[in-house]
């Protein structure tokens, strides 16, 4: 698989359910090119369509699993990567206290501050390991989109989950670098 499918299908695996607009706002590939990514995974068996939505196949689910496994094995036992990893851990657990606190504060603006500079901190973050694993400036990319979004009043990027919202952009991160490091989630969270 290429490196160009493996990341339009990765964006389906880390969305669970995603639109041909979806999949063009995680890859950065154009639209005409997602949408002929897409048409070629439905044939060969990789993406079921649900009616311009798609998942993956138990075959897709493989296939992007793989996909992680020829590319990353060798940075599970990096430890730059370690590091920078236990370093975003940390990052994450501010993350979720803070959006947590401004869902329960009534979207308040010092929360909300505090949540920005947060997110600000990831993006760079994000600079040091895009060496290492170059599409991750992609996500970059996103939260500074979002970022903007959200500084121009548009609230709805906070959160909502059918926008491309820095909590998704943070929840598909997450799930990213704790399948590139082959750490299923739930032995992640028993960590901390």
């Amino acid at each position: 698989m290429n490196d160009e499918a493996f990341e339009a299908l990765n964006a389906v695996y880390l969305r669970k359910i995603a639109s041909a607009d979806v999949v063009t706002e995680c890859t950065g590939l154009e639209s005409g090119a997602a949408r002929e990514l897409i048409a070629a995974e439905i044939e060969n068996g990789s993406l079921e369509d649900l009616g311009g939505q798609y998942m993956l196949s138990e075959d897709g689910t493989r296939a992007v699993l793989e996909g992680y496994e020829e590319r990353y094995a060798s940075l599970r036992e990096n430890s730059t990567v370690e590091d920078w990893y236990q370093r975003f851990e940390t990052l994450n657990s501010q993350f979720l206290q803070t959006i947590s606190a401004w869902q329960t504060s009534g979207q308040d603006e010092g929360v909300l501050d505090k949540l920005l500079k947060i997110v600000s901190r990831q993006v760079r973050a994000l600079g040091t390991i895009a060496e290492t694993v170059p599409r991750y400036t992609r996500y970059a990319d996103r939260f500074e989109h979002a970022l903007e979004l959200v500084e121009a009043g548009k609230s709805e990027f906070i959160t909502s989950p059918t926008a491309d919202s820095i909590h998704n952009i943070w929840f598909e991160f997450h799930e990213d670098i704790l399948t590139l490091l082959g750490r299923p989630r739930l032995d992640a969270e028993s960590d901390h």
